[in-house]
């Protein structure tokens, strides 16, 4: 305890000497020092003027809407940097390499250079560009000059490139002017997709090494867009099919995860450094507003191939708001205004990682009071609110899943899959809650394992309070990893679903505790457990009478297609934090009450038949959770065996003594108990799906 109370006094002398400094802060102030870019024609505003190449935008209707007119920038107004750097607080925008000099170079330079990629050789059909290399050499004539304006001073510059933020937006060419132009290059004979992508990443890895060695400690990392649906490759792709603009964005998505693994890689590595990852695809997903989204705004040749850039003082489109595209690349400064006020501020979890630009700016800003007070809160919260013993194991628990672990999500739907009425909870304290067992279920018994006081609320009428810091449970009955799956039964909440209600829960989490880094440590420490996928089964694949997916697909293909969906899921929630995933296996399907009656109208073998289906899917999800900690970083995985403990419970406690057909696979009345019952306490079913609660222990 004496240990605790110095940390609280601690953390009261930093929050008491932060406001006693409050009068320093200024509204609208410039949030850091300097703002240094690299990048490519998303991010130039002018290097590649006087460049022998076709990658410029130095003339019309290039700048149209931008008080200089045209400038470099491969837009009609300003590009995704201006906007940022408006947004740090900037009173002018950062000017390029090209142009800057004298003392203005120490608020920034912007390096970036259109066509450039990470490799030195991708976009050289289309003339001179500046390389990521190069841009990194011209940084470094940048920092020896802020050293001499510093008085040659190279601590005082460290210090001062410290709190700068360096923005990172490039690999676009790397794609689209290098790997899928085998016409000019080799590289795609070369690697296969996730080869190319390791080999992108490793490159951009020793050059955001390069990056930190001359003082950058504050890094954001752009990820590459959907470019398979911009306006060039959708008209390209057009001969080739659908196929063309998949094959694009999923070689896009593979490098976009191995950047997220560099960002966890160097905040873990490199002392006093944090690197943030703005997911760029999903803002786009989830931010569309334009109407025109297929075609660029200005006019662009098509023959005799589809051109990128806008033809010099060619037409332009009147109502350019309603444009997603300014050329066949590069977008119009409505759409970078989005992505770069949500690149700033994050609307949504998944737009940023681990937190957005504004809380990285904020690292170095010690008149965030209201940020520092929420500091001390989570602060308080996570490391000192169980002082006492008994303190869980882990600060919450979000639990996801099916009728197994619902505990009242189902009351209020239109739904037969709802378990609030008597003789459900007949040994729970409460009564009947929505749990389908006769008192506690697996997610409780959990939650006590793990030390927790109470049982975690569900989502439906979980407190909109500090008490949702614990966890919520968003399992529903009949939902399945599949969105119809247990549609006959009526409404459910489908993993998908719950999904969505969980990042409800993690948006109230970021504002409790002050924004998403806070955030993002504690969910990262939290249990997550996952148990679903038996309706995808019993009430979907084993009932062809309501869906078709037995004859679509064998139960190879269909395990195939479980394990698929679920991995996009698992991975959503790796996107909010989640890094202790359990993965419950699902049970010997064709031994519970429901199929062993029907097997007794069908054949003997049936039951089998359901177990050897159901054992496709646990085969996968063991390999999935071998992939999963493989790739993700920081995260762990594990899968528990409930096939496995089904037989050994059942060998192991009833053998040679009540008839197994009577004491283990019988239901118990429906979870009514009778006394004269022998062995009662060792039933297995409470109802015909589901487990008697001594049963779960």
């Amino acid at each position: 305890m004496a240990g605790q109370m110095k940390k609280i006094l601690l953390l009261l002398l930093v929050v008491l000497f932060l406001v006693l400094n409050l009068q320093h802060c200024v509204d609208g102030m410039q949030q850091v020092p300097c703002f240094f870019i690299f990048g490519d024609s998303l991010s130039d505003n002018g290097n590649n003027n006087n460049l022998v190449t076709k990658a410029k935008a130095n003339y019309q209707p290039y700048g149209i809407d931008f008080p200089e007119g045209p400038t470099g920038r491969f837009t009609n107004g300003r590009n995704l940097v201006d906007i940022i750097a408006e947004l740090l607080g900037f009173a002018s925008y950062i000017p390029p390499f090209a142009t800057a000099r004298g003392e203005e170079i120490l608020k920034g330079v912007n390096y970036a250079s259109g066509a450039a990629g990470i490799r030195e050789e991708s976009g050289q059909e289309q003339g001179d560009r500046i390389c990521m290399d190069r841009q990194l050499q011209n940084h470094q004539i940048t920092v020896s000059n802020i050293i001499k304006l510093l008085g040659n001073n190279e601590s005082s510059a460290t210090a001062y490139l410290n709190k700068c933020i360096y923005s990172v937006a490039i690999g676009s060419n790397d794609y689209l002017n290098n790997y899928f132009l085998p016409q000019y290059y080799n590289t795609s004979s070369i690697y296969n997709e996730e080869q190319y992508a390791a080999v992108l990443a490793q490159q951009l890895y020793q050059q955001l090494l390069t990056l930190h060695k001359l003082g950058a400690r504050k890094v954001a990392l752009f990820g590459l867009g959907l470019l398979g649906y911009t306006p060039v490759e959708l008209a390209t792709c057009s001969t080739n099919g659908s196929s063309c603009v998949e094959n694009i964005d999923n070689a896009v998505a593979l490098f976009n995860d191995r950047l997220v693994s560099l960002v966890d890689d160097f905040n873990t590595n490199l002392p006093n450094a944090t690197f943030i990852f703005i997911n760029t695809t999903q803002i786009s997903l989830n931010s569309s507003s334009a109407e025109v989204t297929d075609v660029p705004c200005c006019e662009v040749l098509r023959y005799p191939q589809p051109q990128t850039q806008c033809v010099p003082f060619g037409k332009e489109c009147s109502n350019r708001s309603e444009y997603s595209f300014w050329d066949a690349v590069h977008p119009t400064e409505a759409a970078y205004v989005v992505y770069g006020e949500r690149a700033y501020r994050v609307e949504s979890p998944t737009d940023a990682y681990p937190f957005d630009i504004e809380s990285l700016a904020q690292l170095s800003m010690a008149c965030q009071l209201k940020t520092l007070l929420m500091l001390l809160v989570f602060l308080l919260i996570s490391n000192l609110q169980h002082c006492v013993n008994g303190r869980p194991q882990v600060p919450c628990l979000f639990i996801f899943g099916d009728s197994l672990s619902d505990n009242g999500n189902n009351n209020n739907l239109v739904t037969m899959a709802k378990a609030n009425y008597q003789p459900y909870g007949i040994d729970f304290p409460e009564g009947p809650t929505g749990r389908f067992t006769n008192g506690r279920n697996i997610g409780d018994i959990i939650a006590e394992l793990l030390g927790f006081e109470n049982y975690i609320p569900p989502f439906a009428t979980a407190p909109e309070g500090f008490e949702i810091l614990q966890g919520v449970n968003y399992a529903s009955s009949s939902a399945g990893i599949r969105n119809e799956s247990g549609q006959h039964l009526g409404n459910r909440i489908s993993l998908d679903r719950q999904l969505q209600n969980h990042q409800y829960t993690v948006s109230r989490i970021i504002e409790m505790l002050g924004g998403n880094h806070r955030a993002t440590i504690y969910l990262s420490k939290c249990m997550y457990s996952i148990t679903i996928g038996s309706n995808d089964y019993l009430s979907n694949y084993f009932l062809p009478m309501f869906y078709p997916t037995s004859q679509q697909y064998t139960p190879e293909q269909y395990a195939k297609l479980l394990i698929q969906q679920l991995t996009l899921q698992v991975m959503t929630l790796y996107r909010y934090g989640a890094r202790k995933v359990v993965l419950y296996g699902l049970s010997q399907l064709g031994s519970i009450p429901a199929v062993l009656s029907l097997c007794g109208i069908v054949s003997s073998s049936c039951e089998d038949s359901f177990n050897k289906v159901v054992q496709l899917f646990n085969d996968r999800l063991i390999s999935l959770v071998a992939d999963l900690n493989k790739n993700l970083w920081k995260a762990k995985f594990i899968f528990i065996n409930t096939t496995s403990m089904d037989l050994e419970y059942t060998s192991s406690t009833f053998q040679g003594r009540l008839p197994k057909l009577v004491t283990v696979f019988a239901p118990l009345c429906q979870c009514y108990r009778f006394s004269s019952f022998p062995y009662e306490i060792e039933m297995k079913f409470c109802d015909r799906f589901h487990g008697y609660e001594c049963f779960l222990l």
